[in-house]
């Protein structure tokens, strides 16, 4: 699906662009733009899934493009972004048709909140009809049905009215060739060519139950599981773990399991994604558990050669304690990667603070560091580092006094101008709460010591 963020302050624009992850919600493009007008064309162009917007700008307003899409007919659903001066014109917006108004400064699970409804709405809205199997994606569609990722699983529901006229086997033809391949896709239906994979030394497929028998008439190399319905969920579970990874399963074994792909899972650090992991001692639901992060993978790295992910899933998984730490090293690479601009940002401002602690550090002066809107910046930097920036500034300028008064023969009035505190008294006040002691009896405890 493709996103368009509108509003005519840059720092908005930035801040929402990187505020949560869209790709969790099914959104792969997005697009961005500090002007109205050119929002308007883009309208026209292409097809925009959802649009966020300001709701007062000039020249086109957020109100004016809900009009726009109004009167062409156009799908797309609309977040509109607003002051609390501006209630009685959200509540136009919604008359109009868009499907709800985030205050600003904007809060990351009011976004995720305002994401999930319009993405249900689409969901309803789309008919069956509409499955376009041009850009069906067989690999996403499986994985909707291992997995626990509801994002993926509504992607595909049009889909499955489709899929439901057959029943299904998993197909696997060892040592094979290319002629192999095409003879494979030429044979089942339209809707089943997607479900074929090179995968090592295996052709794997997922097809149709009458064409998998005439295949295992044909080829003496070919094994096949018990039929099944591609549409049920558990039943697709069940044989897919028993024919590919000598496993039974039950949906019992899925309830209670964290969807990584489906979040933005920044609560699950690497840390916690390794320890959980490594308190497995089942291989059934060890392989389960990096069917996730195959899945978190896929969707975080759309670049991935599927011929990679298809190994992984019917060969490599196979081996779960020689596959894992694999596995996770790859996923903790991409949460690392996908932190950097963010973690950038971060970076920049800390260490100008540990640079100029002699300075006001007002919350404008490092705004203008990271190039963001003051407001917007402080939710960030709280976002990232579960830290107020006061309290970081604080806690760097009590840190540095410390080191003072230990290395050098500094007058504690000296050491605080030095540290950006005018007033005398209120530094020491503040050391006395963080290290129990005045200034002075901590240089002579340190001398002492």
């Amino acid at each position: 699906m493709k996103l368009l963020i509108v509003d005519d302050g840059h720092y908005v624009v930035e801040y929402m662009k990187h505020l949560v992850d869209w790709r969790s919600f099914g959104i792969h493009q997005i697009e961005t733009t500090t002007n109205s007008i050119e929002a308007r064309e883009m309208l026209n162009g292409s097809l925009i899934d959802i649009l966020i917007t300001d709701i007062r700008m000039p020249e086109v307003s957020g109100i004016d493009l809900l009009h726009h899409i109004h009167q062409n007919n156009l799908p797309t659903k609309v977040i509109i972004l607003s002051g609390y001066s501006e209630f009685d014109y959200a509540q136009q917006g919604i008359r109009l048709g868009a499907l709800d108004y985030l205050l600003k400064p904007v809060d990351k699970d009011d976004v995720e909140h305002a994401m999930s409804k319009a993405i249900q709405k689409i969901q309803k809205s789309r008919p069956v009809h509409s499955a376009n199997w041009e850009h069906f994606n067989g690999m996403g569609y499986l994985l909707s049905l291992l997995t626990q990722n509801e994002t993926l699983k509504e992607e595909y529901d049009v889909y499955a009215a489709c899929l439901a006229d057959h029943r299904y086997c998993f197909f696997k033809l060892e040592h094979y060739t290319e002629a192999d391949v095409e003879r494979v896709q030429q044979t089942v239906a339209e809707s089943s060519t997607s479900f074929v994979w090179p995968s090592g030394s295996h052709l794997v497929a997922c097809i149709p139950e009458e064409t998998a028998r005439r295949f295992a008439a044909q080829w003496n190399q070919v094994a096949l599981s018990s039929p099944f319905a591609l549409t049920n969920r558990n039943e697709t579970r069940e044989h897919f773990y028993r024919f590919f990874l000598n496993e039974n399963v039950s949906s019992g074994d899925f309830v209670g399991l964290t969807a990584l792909s489906s979040v933005e899972s920044d609560s699950e650090t690497i840390g916690n994604i390794i320890h959980t992991y490594e308190r497995i001692a089942n291989r059934k639901q060890k392989q389960i558990f990096l069917m996730e992060i195959i899945t978190y993978i896929y969707l975080k790295d759309k670049n991935q050669d599927t011929t990679k992910i298809a190994d992984w899933m019917f060969n490599r998984l196979q081996d779960p304690d020689k596959f894992g730490p694999i596995l996770i090293d790859m996923f903790s690479r991409i949460r690392i990667n996908k932190q950097m601009s963010i973690q950038t940002i971060v970076d920049k401002v800390r260490k100008y603070i540990e640079d100029h602690l002699s300075h006001g550090l007002s919350l404008d002066e490092l705004g203008k560091v990271a190039h963001l809107h003051p407001v917007y910046f402080s939710k960030l930097f709280k976002q990232e580092t579960g830290e107020n920036v006061s309290n970081y500034i604080s806690r760097k300028r009590l840190e540095k006094a410390s080191q003072l008064l230990q290395d050098s023969e500094l007058r504690i009035a000296d050491i605080a101008q030095m540290i950006g505190y005018r007033k005398i008294q209120y530094f020491i006040q503040l050391f006395k709460q963080e290290y129990g002691v005045t200034p002075y009896q901590y240089r002579r405890n340190m001398t002492h010591q």
